[in-house]
């Protein structure tokens, strides 16, 4: 039995949800192939569909990104459950190779594909090439714009402008922030849909008290992302403020401003063990932790769900609306939680 859908269906969107976890360590870039091909639960949860196959695209590498590493073991960890033969395959932050790796997926006709959308009406072409070859298609992390509504079934993600607001505002009160102040929104991608609703939810905020923020790209890799905060930072130490757009900006800003002799409050997003360590010591105020794990998971989950049942695929916010600061960040402290937490 293979089902597929997308908007074009007419299916009602229903809410679902699933509650299991099986913790384990982050791998890299394998396939991951159920170890019971027979296997599922009574209700046929897992064992329907007779289509099994499914790919899990991530933009960047899971295996030198924290975040985007607990996203994949989300997704590892509801294939296993959902008996899914999942290969994982990463763009490596090349918009190009994430199309071209998609319509290599789609020739191999599998029930599934899982994609975030970074790129946004870049990828729109080839996710509905995908739709159209009856393969259902479930985003995470990124939505895709409207121009895809047609072609994606679900979105499993944070309200990025709705968050942006509370780490603006959070910023703009343990800061102090006024009239004229400079505040840093460094990002991977600036351009990408999730820094201008991250940074414009955090401007909103900051247009409260006539504070500025100014964008700065660092890209997503590591080396890179320190050497251009380094340098901002240096050529602008009266900034008064900073609001790590991304994780890559988030995880090098203390190693930055230590760089550069700068000290000054910072509220941002996303979490590793290195923003963790910040707001353990006092160098980080907190993180809008939008959870990636659960990106992996539910959008993962929705897609069995689909399969076996019909169950149309859902838009689900992962983050909420709470920050990570000194009160809680004991959460995320169980070494058992790394990869899935932090």
């Amino acid at each position: 039995m293979k089902l597929t859908h997308s908007k074009r269906t007419g299916l009602t969107v229903a809410a679902v949800a699933v509650s299991a976890l099986a913790l384990a360590g982050c791998s890299g870039d394998t396939s991951v192939e159920s170890a019971d091909a027979g296997a599922g639960l009574e209700s046929g949860y897992g064992s329907i569909a007779e289509n099994r196959d499914a790919y899990f695209f991530t933009y960047y590498n899971p295996a030198g990104d924290p975040f985007w590493a607990q996203i994949l073991q989300g997704g590892e960890d509801a294939a296993a459950l959902g008996n899914l033969e999942l290969t994982h395959q990463t763009a490596d932050g090349d918009p190009d190779k994430m199309v071209d790796l998609v319509q290599t997926a789609i020739a191999t006709d599998p029930a599934l594909i899982f994609m975030p959308f970074n790129e946004g009406e870049k990828w729109v072409g080839v996710a509905c090439d995908a739709a159209d070859a009856g393969i259902t298609v479930v985003a995470y992390n990124v939505p895709a714009p409207e121009s895809a509504d047609d072609c994606v079934s679900g979105f499993v993600g944070q309200d990025f402008f709705e968050v942006g607001e509370i780490v603006g505002a959070r910023l703009v009160e343990e800061a102090g922030l006024g009239s004229g102040d400079l505040v840093l929104l460094p990002a991977e991608e600036p351009e990408q849909a999730y820094a201008i609703n991250r940074g414009g939810g955090v401007q909103a905020s900051l247009d409260d008290v006539g504070a500025e923020g100014e964008f700065l790209r660092t890209s997503g890799n590591d080396e890179e992302a320190l050497n251009s905060l380094t340098a901002w930072l240096t050529a602008n130490p009266d900034v008064a403020a900073i609001a790590p757009l991304g994780g890559t900006p988030h995880r090098n800003i203390v190693a930055a401003m230590d760089a550069a002799g700068v000290t000054v409050p910072v509220v941002g997003f996303d979490t590793s063990p290195q923003v963790v360590a910040g707001i353990k010591n006092g160098d980080i105020i907190a993180t809008a932790d939008q959870q990636g794990y659960v990106q992996g998971f539910q959008s993962v989950t929705q897609g069995v769900l689909f399969i076996d049942f019909g169950l149309s695929p859902a838009n689900i916010n992962s983050g909420g609306v709470g920050l990570i600061d000194s009160t809680n960040v004991e959460l995320l402290e169980d070494d058992q939680l790394e990869g899935v937490r932090f």
